[in-house]
């Protein structure tokens, strides 16, 4: 019986969730509207970080590197190419996943902190690239590239993504689509080969695995889902520019995985949301609000190191115990 009734609420939970994030917008106002779309992107950049540190233990950053590309890339295929909103977001996602590979066959040779300074270099590269003028025609150097998002055809109809409304439930798609192929990658065969990675590399290698590979497979879905938010939020925000490729964002990734929770992929979500609604309110109140949320890391890394996910397991947990249920 207790069985059953856990898998309801498994089953609830987030199905609850969805129907919230369909009806939620209608009622808030729009900017808040705004602040909900970038939410959703921003977790599905920190959800494609954590499924390279959460599931497979490799700390990447340069992140922002896709994300960037993926932008750009959208970009690219609406301003120079004319090409539509479907064949324009699967070339920056393409982009993004291609150059993920590139990368990452260098990348998965080394482990530990050679791997962290080789996708720091990689990232830091990109921008001094772009910042170069030498690309001066894709990225107009330092100067943003205003472009207007091609309409979305659907059937007889065509949406408009400048309308902020269905741009939200655009992302909105795109969000739960990527979330449930990530949760179906991490509890596949795949998944528990990179979990098996994470615990102990050189063991999975005894066993046959072939580390490399499947690291190199890791990261190029990092990269494709980063591709991917880059490339949504390019088309909310109308622009891109050489920001998108920002060491800085690496390390927010980083940041909103650890305070939600690594290796759990609503996590990555959770944080984003702590610290995105912490630093649109309470820059009001506070003058340095990075020094808050590095402060809110410290005391997550120290006393919650499974993050805010963590926190709210272990709560469920005991109250359940407390009732004398034995907990699934």
């Amino acid at each position: 019986m207790r069985g059953r009734v856990g898998s309801a609420v498994r089953i609830a939970i987030p199905m609850g969730g969805l129907i919230g994030l369909i009806v939620l917008p209608l009622f808030l106002t729009p900017y808040q509207r705004s602040v909900l779309t970038e939410i959703m992107i921003w977790g599905l950049f920190a959800m494609a970080f954590d499924l390279l540190y959460g599931y497979t233990g490799m700390l990447s950053f340069g992140q922002a590197l896709f994300f960037g590309a993926g932008a750009y890339g959208i970009a690219f295929a609406v301003l120079r190419l004319g090409w539509g909103i479907w064949e324009a977001l699967a070339f920056g996602i393409l982009v993004a996943a291609f150059l993920a590979l590139l990368v990452g066959v260098v990348a998965v040779r080394v482990t530990g902190h050679y791997f962290l300074i080789l996708t720091i270099t990689f990232s830091v590269i990109s921008v001094l690239v772009l910042q170069s003028g030498h690309w001066r025609w894709l990225s107009r150097g330092y100067v943003a590239s205003p472009f207007t998002p091609p309409p979305v055809p659907l059937g007889p109809w065509k949406l408009s993504l400048v309308d902020p409304l269905m741009n939200y439930y655009w992302v909105l798609v795109f969000v739960v689509v990527s979330f449930v192929t990530c949760w179906r990658i991490v509890h596949s065969p795949l998944g528990k080969v990179f979990q098996c990675i994470r615990e102990n590399e050189e063991r999975s290698r005894l066993i046959g695995y072939h580390v490399e590979r499947f690291k190199l497979i890791a990261f190029v879905l990092g990269g494709l889902f980063s591709g991917l938010s880059g490339a949504l939020l390019a088309l909310t925000l109308r622009y891109v520019d050489i920001s998108f490729f920002e060491l800085a964002l690496s390390g927010k990734a980083v940041a909103w995985t650890v305070i939600g929770g690594a290796g759990t992929l609503v996590g990555a979500f959770l944080g984003a949301s702590v610290f995105i609604i912490s630093t649109d309110y309470l820059s009001a109140w506070i003058v340095n609000v990075p020094l808050s949320i590095g402060l809110l890391l410290l005391l997550t890394v120290t006393f919650a190191p499974d993050g805010l996910v963590g926190v709210v397991r272990r709560l469920t947990l005991g109250s359940v115990s407390a009732d004398g249920g034995k907990p699934s």
